[in-house]
């Protein structure tokens, strides 16, 4: 994959700005790295304080980094286990911890989760927009001791600990590695407030029936931040569930249509939200990662989007991953940056 910016045209000024590739040169003079998602099992192509490896693997094989450049300042340091890039609008906070047993998650998940957000209320930008969440083996384990549902009862517990309700949850991203690896937990937060929008097809995740686990996963379907001189656009990950339930299961030819009609609804609520500008649809605008449970679904899923983006080399990468439910065969989250 060659490195290209994912912007409408070299003349549309936009303060934060996606890249996909190794090489680390700033988009300008004035551009700061807020935060480089390291996908891949190799070494960064150079160091740098805002670069997370993730333990998930492109499918494509080569290593990739999803920069995040900022035109401004970046303030970058160390509270405990957890790293911080702070800038005017955003800040980034990273935190990764060892993995541990189905039986050991929530503690762990707990106590993780009770550390970033802390660190999340000392840095300059209190307001969760989006968190990622990767580790191992997340499937692993039967009914409620499952691994996910484990997690999920951490997270909660956190969440209720710092006070953070159902209603004012961040978008979020739940992924197994495939490979082993660290539990990394990474938070997008903003001086701005997350609009946050649900999917009309789906039942809210904080609203799932007893019968996902003890606690329902706890993030919003996806959002709009209203930065200065710029919206960002976060998605959740996204899979093929219609109401609450899975849908064809196993099935990734079904699957990724369900999907995308997901994410077209989350457009289209996004575009209620903002009441202003052109309808928003999912184009070669959206930098997208693709989480696959079989590396062998990559060519068709890859067909598929490009059918519907008109191009993805420059912005979409396939991941290969487990996703929470073990019926689940493909999700998709993604960011957009509007001016």
């Amino acid at each position: 994959m060659m490195d290209s910016t994912a912007s409408a045209s070299s003349e549309s000024h936009r303060r934060l700005q996606f890249k996909l590739g190794r090489d680390i040169t700033p988009m300008s003079p004035d551009h700061k790295l807020l935060v480089g998602f390291h996908f891949g099992s190799g070494p960064v192509a150079r160091e740098h304080p805002a670069i997370v490896s993730l333990g998930i693997d492109p499918i494509d094989g080569q290593d990739l980094v999803e920069h995040w450049w900022y035109e401004g300042d970046v303030e970058y340091k160390v509270i405990g286990n957890a790293h911080i890039s702070q800038c005017a609008d955003y800040a980034v906070v990273s935190l990764q911890v060892p993995d541990t047993s189905p039986q050991d998650f929530r503690a762990c998940s707990f106590h993780a989760y009770k550390e970033l957000l802390s660190a999340v209320q000392q840095s300059k930008h209190p307001n969760l927009a989006k968190i990622w969440n990767y580790f191992p083996g997340i499937n692993d384990g039967e009914g409620d001791q499952e691994k996910y549902r484990q997690f999920s009862m951490g997270r909660a517990e956190a969440f209720e600990k710092f006070s953070i309700v159902d209603k004012t949850v961040p978008t979020g991203t739940a992924i197994g590695c495939v490979r082993e690896g660290r539990l990394t937990i990474i938070a997008l937060t903003s001086r701005h407030d997350l609009l946050s929008v649900e999917n009309p097809r789906q039942v809210s995740a904080f609203e799932y029936p007893r019968q996902y686990g003890p606690r329902s996963p706890k993030f919003s379907r996806g959002g709009c931040v209203p930065a200065q001189g710029h919206d960002l656009l976060v998605y959740s990950g996204t899979a093929a569930i219609v109401g609450h339930k899975s849908v064809h299961p196993h099935d990734v030819h079904l699957q990724v249509g369900e999907t995308l009609e997901n994410l077209d609804h989350l457009c289209k609520a996004i575009t209620a939200l903002r009441d202003e500008g052109p309808a928003l649809v999912l184009d070669d605008e959206c930098v997208l990662r693709v989480y696959l449970r079989n590396p062998g679904d990559r060519d068709f899923v890859a067909g598929e989007l490009l059918n519907l983006l008109g191009a993805i080399e420059s912005n979409v990468v396939f991941l290969n991953a487990d996703i929470c439910r073990r019926e689940l065969m493909v999700e998709i989250d993604g960011v957009r940056v509007l001016p």
